[in-house]
């Protein structure tokens, strides 16, 4: 009686199971890929969104943890996420509407302000020369240009008023639109904060059993980088233009809440906020007001040298572990990369970088 071979060999089937093995994990990668393209595919215009609502989440979720926790179990479920969810809502949707309000009412006042310059000219004002050194050139360019009704109709004739008020129709549609973003963010985030505990689990599982603790160690830098990023562009930039806010009103500039507003938004990305403070100090020295433009300036520049220098280093670099010029190089290579949604990403990415940086040169000296 003959025996098999596989019965006296059993390693005979051993290279045919074992290609057979490969081939069904390569294909089972192939086929995760092709449904992860799909889905990335399929979601592509809202990924925006998702995106916003993610460093939303992970910015705010230390605070809803802590509510989280000393809430009623009954709140637990839908009631805290659906209030938590809205009071961010207001606090995104109130500085918005206010800016849309101050855009029509700047637009009208600037249409009605064309008309009349085309009617009646607009001389320069004496400050205007008393400029050192290009005050004169100023005063006299100026004069030329809309200093008379024939100067002004010559050099704004093509300038429709009306189109300033198309423009602003135009500027309303765009932000209907980013209403539209804004609410599916608010959508996402109140799936996060009611989820966000057994999806952050399955994160660092997948990540565990992609590459290991490492994956673990990665995600968690990367956690860390966009609450550190959140902290040290928007609470910071907040307190700056609050500050300097405080400032326009004691020098007795008009509307100090907008200027302290749009400073507060521009100090997120380096080296802007000095073109409002400045502005408005060179405005202050031209009208005559010679220490309120120097005490201004330099209230500006101190405010925000400690800012940059100091504290947004120190809250960005010293959570995500980015010395200060990673933190530089990372928010201005992700806004240019991503739009205003690199602030937040680019500090990420960079502290995600480091750490595998790190890490290889770590082994490299082990081995």
């Amino acid at each position: 009686m003959k025996v098999p071979a596989s019965k006296l060999d059993p390693v005979a089937e051993g290279p045919e199971e074992g290609q057979g093995g490969a081939f069904q994990t390569n294909a089972r990668v192939v086929l995760a890929l092709c449904l992860a393209a799909l889905g990335i595919w399929t979601v592509r215009s809202f990924l925006v969104s998702m995106s916003w609502a993610l460093v939303i989440a992970i910015a705010s979720w230390p605070l809803y943890r802590w509510l989280r926790s000393n809430s009623p179990p009954w709140m637990r479920g839908i009631v805290l996420p659906f209030v938590f969810t809205l009071v961010v809502g207001v606090a995104l949707i109130g500085p918005l509407t206010y800016a849309a309000i101050k855009v029509g009412e700047e637009a009208r006042v600037l249409a009605r302000w064309l008309t009349t310059i085309q009617k009646s000219g607009l001389p320069a004002p004496d400050w205007l020369n008393r400029i050192p050194g290009i005050g004169a050139w100023l005063y006299s360019t100026w004069n030329a240009s809309v200093g008379s009704p024939g100067a002004a109709q010559m050099t704004l004739g093509h300038l429709d008023p009306a189109f300033v008020l198309r423009w602003t129709r135009t500027v309303g549609v765009q932000m209907l639109r980013r209403a539209e973003v804004l609410g599916f963010t608010l959508l996402t985030l109140f799936f996060l904060y009611r989820d966000g505990e057994a999806l952050g689990k399955q994160v660092f599982r997948f990540a565990r059993r992609l590459v290991g603790n490492l994956g673990v160690e990665y995600a968690r830098h990367c956690v860390s980088a966009i609450r550190a990023t959140v902290n040290g562009l928007v609470l910071v930039s907040i307190g700056e233009g609050i500050l300097l806010g405080i400032a326009y009103a004691v020098v007795g500039i008009t509307d100090p809440v907008t200027l302290g507003g749009l400073t507060g938004i521009l100090a997120m990305v380096p080296f802007l906020a000095p073109l409002v403070f400045g502005g408005v100090s060179i405005m202050l020295y031209a009208q005559g007001n010679l220490l309120a433009a120097i005490g201004l300036f330099l209230f500006g520049t101190f405010v925000l040298f400690v800012a940059d220098h100091f504290i947004r280093p120190g809250l960005i670099g010293g959570a995500a572990h980015l010395p200060f010029f990673w933190v530089l190089l990372g928010t201005l290579g992700g806004i240019t990369s991503f739009g205003l949604l690199g602030l937040f990403l680019g500090p990420t990415v960079i502290a995600a970088l480091l750490a595998a940086w790190h890490d290889f040169i770590g082994r490299a000296a082990e081995e």
